[in-house]
């Protein structure tokens, strides 16, 4: 009796450890190895602010941004995301003033500040970039996020290729945030978006 206990804790443990991997391994292959190709726009997805600042994790979004446009590979930029309950200015707004700090002409941002989740932000990029005349873009998110935004956007038929940024130097912050995208996928898994 205690033996079959054992061998059936055994096998609901192996099947979570395969469940996790076959989750995980695309979350993390995504982040290690999409490269970015020469497009009309480059979509940075927002992320929470501190005041009127980007926090780390958007800020290393704006700097991949920067380093992407300054190389030419795109000669514009989307910003996308709303403001939160808890922000005191629009996300995209202070990407933007971000960007224009660092060198980046107003006239080559694009704001869309409707947004509040992944969806939103590229179903209303994409919105914009048919309003703009743009048919490629990259999507800027961190390495831990790329995989879900990347999906999603193909989904609604983008044309996109990513450009992952890091995430902080943190060990707490990197678990939590690839927990996160784990739990995501499997939502996006039983809950499609239309």
């Amino acid at each position: 009796m205690k033996h079959r206990k054992f061998i059936r804790k055994q096998l609901i443990l192996a099947l979570l450890l395969l469940l996790i991997i076959f989750i995980e391994f695309p979350i993390i292959s995504d982040g290690l190895t999409s490269i970015p190709q020469t497009s009309d726009t480059i979509i940075v997805l927002g992320a929470k602010l501190i005041g009127q600042k980007p926090s780390a994790v958007l800020a290393l979004r704006l700097n991949e941004t920067l380093r992407l446009y300054q190389n030419g590979y795109a000669t514009t930029i989307i910003v996308s995301g709303a403001k939160g309950t808890d922000e005191e200015i629009s996300e995209a707004y202070a990407m933007s003033q971000f960007l224009i700090e660092h060198g980046v002409s107003p006239e080559r941002i694009y704001l869309e500040e409707n947004s509040f989740n992944t969806y939103q932000n590229l179903a209303n990029s994409k919105q914009v970039m048919l309003e703009k005349h743009l048919h490629s873009a990259i999507i800027v998110s961190n390495t831990s996020h790329m995989h879900r935004a990347l999906l999603i956007a193909r989904k609604l038929g983008m044309n996109v290729t990513g450009s992952p940024a890091a995430l902080p130097d943190n060990v707490y912050l990197t678990a939590k945030q690839y927990a996160r995208e784990g739990a995501a996928i499997v939502a996006l898994t039983v809950f499609p978006q239309k």
